[in-house]
């Protein structure tokens, strides 16, 4: 009775690992740059030790850079590491929307990305402020 089981366990963790879909904390690998289709060229990095967008968030390192998507300046943020932030100098990238907006909300404030980097990771990001 419990192989029978645990084969059934093991066949469905098996199954959801292979739909491509992440944990929370787990960053893409591997992307495909056809999937990217928003072009980013990022101007500056700014690196905090302590960086963070909620109250009440635990302190963690991230990331600052000032791009421009779509003919607008932009201010993205997300949490890395030292390897990842190493990867994210100044130039083109593209990106990926993780979430389109509901219709009654077109703000463009914290939108979720992922920026394809050069070893084909993907960092997630959001937009944290905007400029002329």
């Amino acid at each position: 009775m419990q192989r029978p089981l645990a084969m059934l366990l093991f066949f469905l963790c098996t199954m959801a690992s292979a739909q491509g879909k992440y944990r929370a904390g787990q960053d893409p690998i591997n992307q495909s740059p056809n999937d990217y289709t928003i072009d980013v060229h990022i101007s500056a990095t700014h690196f905090r030790h302590c960086a963070t967008v909620e109250d009440n968030a635990r302190c963690l390192p991230g990331l600052y850079i000032d791009a421009v998507m779509d003919g607008k300046k932009i201010e993205l943020f997300g949490s890395t590491d030292e390897h990842q932030s190493v990867l994210i100098v100044p130039g083109d990238y593209r990106a990926m929307l993780l979430k389109k907006p509901r219709s009654s909300r077109s703000e463009a404030l914290f939108q979720r990305y992922y920026l394809l980097l050069p070893d084909k990771t993907a960092w997630p990001c959001e937009i944290t402020g905007l400029s002329e």
